[in-house]
């Protein structure tokens, strides 16, 4: 029962924490405590070049030795180096003596000795791994073993999640401020056009689009000329804003993720390009089934897609330019009309929607 309500509370913490840094330090802090551990930290590390690897969150680690880390402890950490090799895994470095090298045997001189470690790893992109570490200067049981290797297993998947929402989050905000009003959707692709990050509901969107054509992982556009234009500015590394496409119903973005300022310093796909997407305002297909089908209005049927993106109401009356009390009222009329009883029945139904 214990265990059932600890796993519960660091999946609420987690829920809460995208976008907002102090929350993400309150999980660690919890799950070393729940561990019985002295330290812990969500580093990024880049498949590459272990050198580059970098402290994303952490908990009871000194800003002193986080700075000797990024420096150069980093190349020394064999076992990060291990649990970012095998990705889903859990891992005790006290099982590995005969898989870890060097003479540390994966256990970095860190602050007071905390040499025993857990380590589990997430992809995090192509070429990088998110781990998560927790640490101590006792040995861990073997009943500890399966109690931490118990509850990280659980949390994985929220922890994913949670990550996840935290790229969209940090993306979104510089994306609005980049382009200064709003999109429709997104994804980031390489130079080949391979998608590297893409949200589900924007990706439903953008696939309806008379133009483009999504693939597995792959993005194309319907007329070569256009997506050729596509690959030569990505090839130049240069910016455009005005790409139109044959169906001249929306605009195309093209801005190199390098671009944006203030991405968190683990942003995996700082060599991509994001592809954003904006239907003119009288040609949104979206909207006008919205409008048809329910009979919206169109101040209601905008509110209903920014509510679809995000259900914050602030939000949607920050990137609407509305008051927050005429879009409750907006959204309210739109539960009505589409007969749905609370906002997850409406989120679910604008997302079926959607994907028509």
């Amino acid at each position: 029962m214990r265990q059932l309500s600890d796993d519960l509370y660091l999946h609420t913490i987690l829920a809460n924490a995208p976008g907002y840094p102090l929350i993400w330090n309150r999980f660690l802090l919890e799950l070393t405590r729940q561990l019985s551990c002295d330290s812990g930290a969500l580093l990024v590390t880049d498949l590459n070049d272990f050198g580059k690897t970098r402290f994303l969150f952490s908990a009871h680690i000194p800003q002193e030795y986080r700075e000797q880390y990024e420096d150069r402890l980093n190349r020394q950490d064999h076992f990060n180096r291990y649990i970012c090799q095998n990705p889903r895994r859990i891992f005790c470095n006290q099982n590995l003596i005969n898989e870890l090298p060097g003479e540390h045997k994966g256990a970095l001189p860190s602050p007071e000795q905390q040499t025993f470690r857990f380590g589990v790893a997430l992809t995090c992109g192509q070429n990088h791994a998110l781990s998560l570490l927790l640490g101590r200067d006792t040995a861990f049981t073997d009943i500890e073993q399966q109690h931490i290797s118990r509850l990280l297993e659980n949390t994985l998947p929220k922890l994913q999640d949670a990550m996840h929402k935290e790229q969209r989050h940090k993306i979104n905000t510089q994306l609005l401020h980049h382009l200064g009003d709003h999109f429709d959707g997104y994804i980031i692709v390489d130079q080949g056009l391979n998608i590297l990050f893409s949200d589900p509901v924007y990706t439903a969107i953008i696939s309806q689009l008379d133009c483009v054509q999504i693939t597995e992982n792959r993005f194309g556009m319907k007329n070569p000329a256009i997506e050729q234009k596509l690959l030569s500015l990505m090839r130049d590394n240069q910016e455009s804003r005005s790409i139109h496409n044959q169906c001249q119903s929306c605009q195309i973005s093209l801005i190199p993720l390098a671009a944006l300022k203030n991405l968190y310093q683990w942003e995996c796909h700082i060599d991509g390009f994001i592809l954003s997407f904006t239907h003119e305002k009288d040609k949104n297909p979206a909207m006008e089934r919205l409008m048809r089908l329910h009979n919206l209005s169109r101040c209601e049927a905008i509110c209903a897609l920014h509510f679809m993106k995000n259900p914050s109401i602030a939000d949607i009356a920050q990137h609407s330019y509305r008051s927050q009390e005429t879009v409750r009222n907006h959204i309210k009329h739109t539960m009505q009309k589409m007969n749905v009883h609370s906002q997850a029945e409406l989120m679910k139904k604008l997302i079926t929607l959607a994907s028509l």
